[in-house]
């Protein structure tokens, strides 16, 4: 199944930790914003608030997964997992550090290149055809880095392609 975080919880998933063993999370959302910048007015102060509550939300169900992810793909078996805490799988977001989920084979990426697509604003504006394309092929690149690197179960080995191969998100 595929869905939004947003039809249930900011990830997405709640339900389906309970009605599976084995789950892929791909995170989109923007990443948190830190900055000094001091809003004096009250509706920025009540937008930050909302955001570092919303932030930390994440965080902790981000924590909770990534730690039955790591529990389950130790077990390395669905067999063996019984229902329990731990899930096999994977997590990737979209300002996951491509340099932490590099295993052998990987496909390439500019790792400053991605860090500034992970940043771009995406709300129902229009990107360009480049960037969307290049940010499409940062969501598999980092999709099959993180799965191969930290997924303990069968996979595929046909070698990764992009879906865009005509935009790069490396540098020449």
């Amino acid at each position: 199944m595929l869905t939004d975080g947003g039809v249930y919880d900011n990830h997405g998933i709640e339900p389906i930790e309970k009605r599976y063993l084995t789950n892929f999370v791909s995170d989109g959302g923007a990443p948190f914003g830190r900055n000094a910048e001091l809003h004096t007015d009250w509706i920025s102060q009540l937008r930050r608030i909302l955001d570092v509550e919303d932030n930390q939300v994440r965080a902790l169900r981000r924590r909770d997964l990534i730690a039955r992810l790591i529990a389950g793909n130790k077990v390395g078996d669905e067999t063996k997992l019984a229902g329990g805490y731990a899930r096999m799988g994977a997590y990737w977001g979209i300002d996951t550090d491509p340099r932490k989920v590099d295993p052998p084979d990987a496909l390439p990426c500019d790792p400053d290149l991605v860090h500034g697509l992970a940043r771009v604003g995406t709300r129902l504006s229009d990107l360009g055809e480049t960037v969307a394309k290049q940010i499409i092929n940062w969501g598999y690149v980092v999709c099959d880095r993180s799965v191969r690197a930290n997924y303990t179960g069968p996979i595929t080995s046909s070698p990764p392609q992009l879906p865009c191969p005509e935009v790069k998100i490396t540098q020449p």
